[in-house]
């Protein structure tokens, strides 16, 4: 996989300083993004702790497999099969008694010379920790991207192991006063020292928050003291499907998701078993028995600890529903905002896919764990591509180009809202900012609901380029959506029922290759468009379901409906002009 480079360029230091009741928490943004910077005195410091805590711990963490360092072990092996050689080779008795009392000797001799260096192999030792964390957040942590909202603060990152995405909000109304703001993306200095400085932050002290560049010279903001003043670089080399990811998590918030309400206590024992036992065996999941208008029950196996959920855990979902989902221990690092989490949502895809967790902190402050189908399946590299669900009409430069300047100005807004500002069709819209969340552009905030501007890159937006890349990489990724597409060109694509329900549509199709006997995809959408079921009688369907994205008959079947959606959009609209 290809690789690309971020470079970050800080004038100073994030850091927090404390004296008295007085405190002020101030985070250093590149000096390379656009200015953005925001200041404001926080009505309470716990939730923004917690919650930039727990963010770290996501963006440090690495749940692949990682085999033991037996290097000690071998070097003591290797000195037990010498003293067991030299055993042999002593014929004497008194050769091997002498030999003891050299080996006793030579071992209070190494306890004196281990307790004479103590202090230095100590010293020692917190220098080579300090060389690796220095060097992990210099070349594999890679600073959260944060975005300063008309309404919100937001903070995102990925783990190292690109299988875990969170976000935290932060509304303004979790601020008693705010001084200064500028909208904008850019990134802010993360490390394991600020991190030390969440953890010294405390309630009883009015605590001014700021995210300013260190050595910003406005009189809006003020720097952080001399001390901490310093100018910072660090260049960090990732997969060039890092922001490919931020695509993935779009495409499956954009899907038709099962929401299930937990209260923090039911997510508190999920993890207090995990921590407690640990799984010799497969399967290594979380079953969710989902029965409308009952208690959720998560089964944890393979130990088969049922956790039943409290009063306010039911299921308001249409039907009942058995859901398996792998990747558990990632969700160890929630433990941080739990106490002060009010309620849990989560949403489930299915069986093998990724799941939502978000966590609302008082009503003001949200923090939300996306965690890809397992593990290995991460969200940049994974075989599962939910952004081809969310890919659905061509789109021109200039349709593109309206939709990004009418999400810049907003900031927020709906995808019906976008679409009446472009004088274009809700599908048209939702396709445009598909392909922004593409090129880093523009997010989806699963909690309101609303798209987002969010510029994750430094250079200007080319809506001719954005396309370009979005076609390659839709190619590259996955041949499945190459197929589809042509399947729609060369008529291989037919709908036999398209049906309306009280949640969208129920479409059943048939579509059939250049080769091989035709087949039936059957799809379920929402009114918005969003997938809620899919299946097909192919081969890859029956095998994998949607655990490593649609097969090309059911995105085929997607185009075409969609393509239905536009012509019935074009025509209510001319009715309407006339």
């Amino acid at each position: 996989m290809t690789a690309t480079s971020f470079a970050y360029k800080y004038a100073g230091r994030s850091g927090a300083v404390a004296s008295g009741d007085r405190a002020r928490l101030a985070l250093a943004t590149s000096t390379l993004r656009e200015a953005t910077y925001f200041a404001g005195e926080l009505d309470d410091v716990l939730p923004l702790r917690e919650g930039l805590a727990a963010l770290y711990d996501v963006a440090v963490s690495d749940f692949r497999y990682h085999p033991r360092d037996r290097t000690a072990f071998r070097a003591w092996l290797a000195e037990q099969d010498r003293l067991f050689l030299a055993g042999l080779a002593a014929k004497s008795t008194h050769a091997k008694a002498r030999l003891g009392e050299i080996q006793l000797r030579i071992g209070e001799l190494d306890r004196a010379r281990a307790e004479r260096r103590a202090s230095f192999e100590k010293a020692r030792r917190a220098y080579v920790q300090w060389a690796i964390e220095d060097e992990l957040e210099r070349s594999l942590v890679l600073d959260p991207v944060v975005t300063v909202h008309p309404d919100e603060l937001s903070f995102e990152a990925f783990s190292r192991d690109q299988s875990s995405y969170a976000r935290l909000a932060v509304g303004h109304a979790a601020f008693s006063r705010i001084d200064a703001i500028e909208h904008g993306t850019t990134n802010v200095d993360f490390s394991s020292r600020l991190h030390d400085h969440f953890d010294r932050m405390r309630s009883y002290r009015a605590t001014r928050f700021e995210i300013a560049p260190g050595g910003f010279e406005a009189e809006t903001i003020a720097a952080l003291p001399e001390t901490a003043r310093s100018v910072h670089e660090k260049k960090i080399t990732m997969p060039e499907g890092w922001l490919a990811g931020f695509l993935q998590v779009h495409g499956l918030m954009s899907m038709g998701l099962e929401r299930v309400e937990l209260a923090p206590v039911d997510v508190y024992n999920v993890i207090r078993v995990i921590r407690a036992r640990r799984a010799q065996a497969s399967p290594r999941s979380l079953r969710w028995q989902l029965t409308p208008g009952e208690r959720t029950k998560i089964l944890i196996e393979p130990f088969d600890v049922l956790v039943t959920g409290s009063p306010i855990s039911r299921f308001h979902g249409a039907k009942e529903r058995s859901i398996r989902t792998w990747g558990r221990d990632r969700l160890r690092v929630l433990e941080r905002v739990l106490p002060l989490a009010e309620r849990v949502q989560v949403f489930l895809a299915g069986s093998g896919l990724p799941s939502i967790w978000v966590c609302d902190l008082g009503g003001r402050v949200t923090f939300t764990l996306a965690l890809s189908g397992w593990t290995d399946n991460d969200w940049a590299g994974g075989q599962a591509k939910f952004d081809l669900l969310t890919r659905r009409l061509p789109t021109n430069a200039d349709e593109l180009t309206r939709v990004y300047g009418a999400l810049r100005d907003a900031r927020r807004a709906t995808d019906a809202e976008i679409a009446a500002r472009c004088d274009l069709g809700v599908e048209k819209a939702r396709s445009a900012l598909s392909i922004l969340a593409q090129a880093g552009r523009a997010m989806y905030d699963v909690v309101s609901g609303l798209h987002r501007h969010r510029d994750l890159l430094l250079v200007p937006f080319s809506a001719s380029a954005a396309i370009a890349e979005a076609k390659v990489a839709e190619i590259e990724s996955s041949p499945k959506a190459k197929t589809a597409k042509e399947m729609i060109d060369h008529g291989g694509v037919r709908i036999i029922a398209r049906r309306p329900t009280s949640m969208g549509y129920k479409l059943s199709g048939s579509a059939r290759g250049e080769s091989g006997p035709p087949v039936r995809p059957l799809l379920a959408v929402d009114h918005e468009g969003q997938i809620l079921e899919a299946s097909c009688t192919c081969v890859f369907a029956e095998k994998h379901g949607l655990t490593k994205g649609p097969c090309e008959h059911v995105l085929a079947l997607r185009l075409a409906h969609m393509a239905k959606l536009e012509e019935e959009d074009q025509a209510k609209k001319k009715g309407s002009s006339s």
